[in-house]
């Protein structure tokens, strides 16, 4: 195995707190739907048709902090069960592994090597222009292939204390490309992944099976569960997340805001073809706002589903979006903000859910990318 390359960006030194910035198992017998994405609505008993979960149960073994899931079907290949009853389950490529995890437990996956050189996904078109370089390759020795790994937190415990301003404990994430050991854990991995705002990423070149480990902390002063989703792929990241705001605050009064993303080109010509294909196409980006007097997306901010989750403010009616050419004469996409509460500061989070034609499992990118946030701050009343 070559060294890894973490592509996991480190969050600059800000004063916003904000700036420091998939369950489809895949046995003989599972299935997935592709090309579709659901946030988890109430991730302990929901129905999710697009995250088909295991036809079992995940029980805690409290004696070593593991939840294992007990299989109701017959005919697992033995090399995914350890000791009797113990699953480890598979994750398919581009397909997130979607659980719920209690505090102070352990899960476990496994990205096995027939996927590893199996099919890719099919690509989606993309956008007229690249505006940002997502997948940082390495060079994979000849018999090894690039592994895109990415964790992001959809759902976290909630503070006991109505009025605490911090967030629970992040999610922590490692792995093993050793069958030595298939149950990679704080005391024995061979690499951890960095998360942060409920997002962790990194690829590494492979070329056998690869394990993880999942661990979610205990929080005291916390209630609840963490949900995750956590994906491979060969094709890319499924999800991103940038320490850089893609969009800026331009103006506001009491109650409304007015933020522009960055250019997406860099010529006025209205009659050129990327110019055009900009401004013709729908809006790529969606942006999530919270009142920063509510701290409740602190911990899940750099997440697609976890925003989808919990932010305050998102879509219509209350966020108006379309592309413009205004001020400078080039194509960028407008936010306007509508129903705040005046004398207020509010986060804004602009992300791409999904890779902007197409989103959910199967799908690579499909699980959206996140940016820095700005901030909005309205008129005094």
């Amino acid at each position: 195995m070559r060294l890894p390359r973490s592509t996991y960006l480190p969050q600059p030194t800000a004063p916003s707190p904000l700036a420091s910035l998939p369950l489809l198992l895949t046995f003989t017998v599972s299935w997935f739907t592709q090309h579709a994405f659901t946030a988890p609505e109430d991730p302990v008993t929901h129905e999710d048709h697009n995250h088909p979960r295991l036809n079992g149960a995940l029980e805690v073994d409290v004696g070593h902090d593991v939840e294992r899931y007990e299989p109701e079907f017959a005919g697992a290949d033995r090399s995914i069960i350890g000791r009797a009853g113990e699953v480890i389950p598979v994750l398919g490529n581009n397909a997130p592994g979607n659980l719920n995890i209690n505090q102070n437990a352990s899960q476990y996956w496994t990205f096995p090597n027939s996927t590893l050189f199996g099919p890719h996904s099919p690509q989606t078109p993309g956008l007229p222009s690249y505006f940002e370089e997502q997948n940082v390759p390495i060079t994979p020795d000849d018999d090894e292939i690039e592994l895109y790994i990415s964790l992001t937190a959809c759902q976290q415990p909630v503070a006991k204390d109505p009025n605490s301003n911090g967030a629970p404990d992040q999610l922590q994430l490692y792995v093993s490309t050793s069958s030595n050991n298939q149950q990679p854990n704080g005391n024995d991995y061979d690499l951890a992944v960095p998360v942060d705002g409920g997002f962790g990423w990194l690829n590494i070149s492979v070329k056998d099976d690869v394990y993880f480990g999942v661990y979610a902390p205990a929080n005291d002063g916390y209630d609840g569960v963490y949900n995750y989703q956590l994906t491979a792929s060969i094709d890319g990241f499924y999800a991103s997340s940038f320490s850089d705001p893609i969009s800026s605050f331009v103006d506001s009064d009491t109650n409304s805001a007015l933020l522009y993303t960055r250019n997406m080109t860099s010529t006025t010509n209205s009659s050129n073809s990327t110019f055009q294909q900009w401004m013709n196409r729908p809006p790529v980006f969606s942006l999530f706002v919270q009142n920063q007097d509510n701290p409740s997306i602190l911990g899940l901010q750099n997440s697609v589903c976890g925003l989808k989750n919990l932010a305050q403010i998102q879509g219509l009616p209350d966020i108006e979006t379309v592309m413009t050419a205004a001020g400078d004469g080039l194509p960028k996409q407008q936010f306007h903000v509508m129903n705040l509460n005046g004398s207020s500061t509010y986060y804004a989070i602009t992300a791409m859910v999904g890779n902007s034609t197409d989103e959910g499992p199967g799908v690579v990118g499909g699980g959206g990318t996140v940016w820095n946030s700005a901030n909005i701050t309205t008129k005094f009343c």
